[in-house]
């Protein structure tokens, strides 16, 4: 599945590098001391193909030795020229989960090129996505799988027949390991759909009426994670849910914020008493609070994804004495890394991450208003902003990987 070296630019570091230490050796001799480096130059340019695809090249002198000596054993010695794909690619969570996976690209130096495509929720785009991708040469894919219901699959299923890694992360492939993708790496999304119905629920004190919005029919996340609440509600027969859920149905906002906000209006006509909600989009639930808020109804328990601008309503609601109960899972685009690590490893001949769960990770609570870890606002940063971002790799690591 990975790339075949230039064996004559590998015989070339090869010789520089031996030169290089006779170097060293004679300084040494001398009494002297002194490093050399090689300073890589880059070379970028962008096109248009299939399915929005833009593309970044780069050419690293030397890229081999650098790869070798730089301590990270994802990053092989064989060139790769890196896909990314999002089934979205539109909102700010895809924006940031793109940063991500780019964060690891760009950190090593066997990656050539980078051709991106951004494939805005359509199926059809999606797949056309993927085959210019591999037309064009890839050897590796990181890809959100999210454009519709398993829509991927035969298309990354030609992807691996042609020795193609294909690492999907952040939404369910369907498919089969081994035949229709190298790795799947994602957030556990039925754990966090219990997490998030045990907290509301025992919130609203084991009775009464909770509310789950989703994002686009079809999608494999919203699909677990609804089936998720259902079960906990099941296991509580105090709560009722105020529209009904299972893997294939629930309120369908599209993770849209404009559109959430007209969803809920209409859904709180209906049924003007909701004791909690969940959704499992930050900035979509951020426009609950304000279909709320704009219905003159209390904001109740909520649990959802992080999201700056979230935090911030919190906080003004509390200093109005309107305090409502928040509790938020990482909006996990962090996990990007992983899968691009997973995938340039696998293409450029170095060693995966070794990932807990086999790559399903339990994130946990990242803010809990009710027991203390108070959501974060800072008013400065972007509204849409996700700070588990910006947690120390050792934590990272900590929560992802073995040992």
């Amino acid at each position: 599945m990975s790339a075949r070296p230039d064996r004559a630019r590998v015989k070339g570091v090869a010789l520089l590098a031996l030169v290089a230490l006779l170097a060293a050796l004679v300084l040494s001799a001398c009494g002297g001391g002194g490093s050399t480096s090689s300073e890589a130059t880059s070379e970028s340019a962008a096109t248009e193909s299939e399915g929005e695809a833009e593309t970044t090249g780069a050419e690293n002198e030397g890229e081999t030795e650098t790869a070798a000596a730089g301590g990270d054993a994802w990053c092989g010695p064989e060139g790769v020229k890196l896909g990314i794909q999002d089934g979205e690619g539109l909102d700010a969570w895809s924006h940031e989960s793109l940063e991500q996976v780019q964060i690891v690209s760009k950190a090593c130096p066997a990656v050539e090129e980078e051709i991106i495509v951004k494939a805005g929720l359509e199926p059809q785009k999606a797949v056309s996505g993927i085959q210019s991708m591999i037309s064009r040469g890839v050897n590796a894919i990181v890809i959100i799988p999210d454009s519709g219901n398993c829509a991927e699959v035969p298309a990354m299923r030609q992807a691996m027949q042609r020795d193609i890694v294909v690492v999907p992360w952040a939404a369910n492939p369907c498919g089969t390991e081994g035949t229709d993708y190298t790795k799947y790496i994602d957030w556990d999304t039925k754990a966090a759909g219990r997490e998030w119905a045990e907290f509301v629920i025992e919130q609203m004190g084991g009775k009464g009426k909770l509310l789950y919005e989703g994002g686009p029919a079809g999608n494999t996340v919203s699909s677990t994670t609804a089936a998720a609440v259902a079960e906990v509600v099941e296991e509580n027969p105090g709560v009722e849910l105020v529209e009904p859920i299972s893997s294939e149905q629930w309120p369908i906002t599209n993770w849209n914020p404009a559109e959430t906000k007209k969803v809920t209006a209409a859904i709180l006509a209906k049924h003007p008493e909701i004791d909690g909600i969940i959704n499992d989009y930050g900035n979509a639930a951020e426009a609950e609070i304000q279909a709320f808020q704009a219905a003159g109804v209390k904001v109740p328990p909520l649990a959802t994804l992080e999201s700056n601008q979230l935090g911030c309503s919190w906080k003004e609601a509390k200093e109005k004495g309107e305090e409502f109960p928040l509790m938020t899972i990482s909006s996990r685009n962090w996990l990007g890394r992983y899968a691009a690590q997973y995938a340039i490893a696998e293409a450029s001949g170095g060693t995966p991450p070794a990932m807990k769960n086999n790559g399903s990770i339990n994130l946990g609570q990242w803010e809990n208003s009710a027991s203390g870890r108070e959501p974060e606002c800072k008013p400065s940063e972007d509204p849409e902003k996700a700070f588990s971002n910006l947690m120390p790799e050792a934590e990272m690591n900590k929560i992802a990987l073995e040992g």
